[in-house]
């Protein structure tokens, strides 16, 4: 793995060369890769059935610039079926969901549904309210923005989340299911004394706004989220059937004899993946879906309103955030299911997710007014993640430099 480093330059150079020249064809990975006039299309397309490999069976990428959109898949969605990779492909989005739950809570509060800063303690099941410390004191900001100090469920002994995950994949799980690794557990901190991302703060909010609204957190968000934002291609794991319809994800393993994964095998993840609903990770859906969802929460596009927006990622709210990824070497923050990146030439916004077999990127660029969804069927091992953050990190840097597509 020494190149690895290296690999990152050469992609980041091969996207600029490529857009910025003339030059040939190449026989597309199987796929939809559709050839708009513009030259820098064209060769995007070249570069995205270029990634599809051993390791990256297939990828869909979607830009919205102030010029016009462009989407192109390439590769497959399911390897034993042939079926192709297409802009309409979805894939579970992991942690690039929690942007809906955030967007949802602040809607509710909006609404005075519920509050962002009061105690969840009330609606935190009774077997589980004397297990996890602070709880009175705890509020649905602090588990959003990750302030709260409850501990990872996947830090929480030697790989238990997944092992368990593997001996029940075909039965679907929920919230309590990954919550119970948190009991007993000791906090990071007390609640607002520090920043720790973590999963089970997302787990937890989804228990208590189910418990508090008496309504499931699938109906709430197809009424608060997805249908007043038309994201038709986004669907609720565990409470849509649309949601199990997505494109197989593939896991290699090819460092670890004895991990809980078989080793020097192409493992498809999908059944594993959706069969585990829960709030962190709580949706499917296309790269068209992701970079509508997120440039929608920064341009407050309707429902979003001044005070959400202000909730989700105004200064005042912001954590400092620590051991995130970062694309532009700005100072990050993190606000309500969104990473904000401030640098020298404007605002980013974005949040990826990364699981077995699944990894996905949403970007917002603030001042070009450009928004990216990229999804591919791999995930969790360097050979599909860093090329895939590679090309990501290039789109960015290509239209921070120049907004025109």
């Amino acid at each position: 793995m020494g190149n690895k480093t290296a690999q990152l330059g050469v992609w980041l150079a091969m996207l600029i060369w490529l857009v910025s020249s003339c030059g040939g064809t190449q026989q597309a990975a199987p796929g939809e890769l559709k050839r708009p006039e513009s030259e820098r299309h064209r060769q995007l397309d070249f570069l995205l059935a270029d990634l599809v490999s051993d390791f990256i069976p297939g990828v869909s990428v979607y830009i919205n610039t102030p010029s016009g959109r462009y989407a192109a898949s390439a590769g497959y969605a399911d390897l034993h079926t042939r079926a192709p990779m297409t802009s309409q492909t979805r894939i579970p989005n992991g942690s690039a969901g929690k942007k809906l739950i955030g967007l949802l809570v602040a809607i509710l509060d909006d609404k005075q549904l519920l509050s962002l800063d009061e105690s969840i303690l009330p609606w935190v099941p009774e077997d589980m309210a004397g297990r996890i410390q602070h709880l009175e004191v705890m509020t649905l900001r602090q588990l959003l923005n990750h302030s709260a100090g409850v501990i990872e469920y996947n830090d929480v002994g030697e790989l238990d989340f997944i092992r368990a995950q593997l001996a029940q994949q075909a039965n679907r799980k929920g919230n309590k299911f990954a919550l119970r690794f948190v009991l007993d557990q000791p906090p990071y901190f007390e609640p607002g004394e520090g920043f720790a991302y973590s999963n089970s703060g997302y787990v937890l909010a989804g228990i208590v706004i189910e418990n508090k609204l008496k309504q499931p957190l699938g109906q709430l968000l197809h009424e608060h989220v997805l249908e007043p934002l038309g994201l038709t291609e986004t669907f609720v794991k565990g409470y849509d059937v649309a949601a199990d319809d997505v494109a197989s994800g593939y896991f290699f393993n090819m460092e670890e004899p004895d991990f809980v994964l078989p080793y020097r095998e192409r493992y498809n993840t999908k059944q594993l993946i959706v069969n585990t609903a829960l709030a962190d990770a709580p949706v499917s859906s296309s790269a068209r879906d992701m970079a509508k969802l997120l440039k929608a929460i920064i341009v407050k596009e309707k429902p979003v309103n001044e005070r959400i927006h202000r909730n989700m990622v105004g200064d005042a709210y912001l954590q400092t955030a620590r051991w995130l990824p970062r694309f532009l070497d700005g100072t990050l923050f993190y606000g309500l299911g969104v990473m904000v990146e401030k640098h020298e030439g404007g605002v980013l916004y974005h949040h990826g997710g990364n699981e077995f077999g699944y990894i996905t990127q949403s970007v917002y660029l603030a001042r070009q007014d450009v928004a990216i969804g990229l999804i591919a069927n791999c995930g969790a091992q360097d050979e599909c993640d860093e090329p895939v953050i590679a090309l990501t990190e290039a789109l960015i840097s290509l239209f921070s430099a120049d907004s025109s597509d």
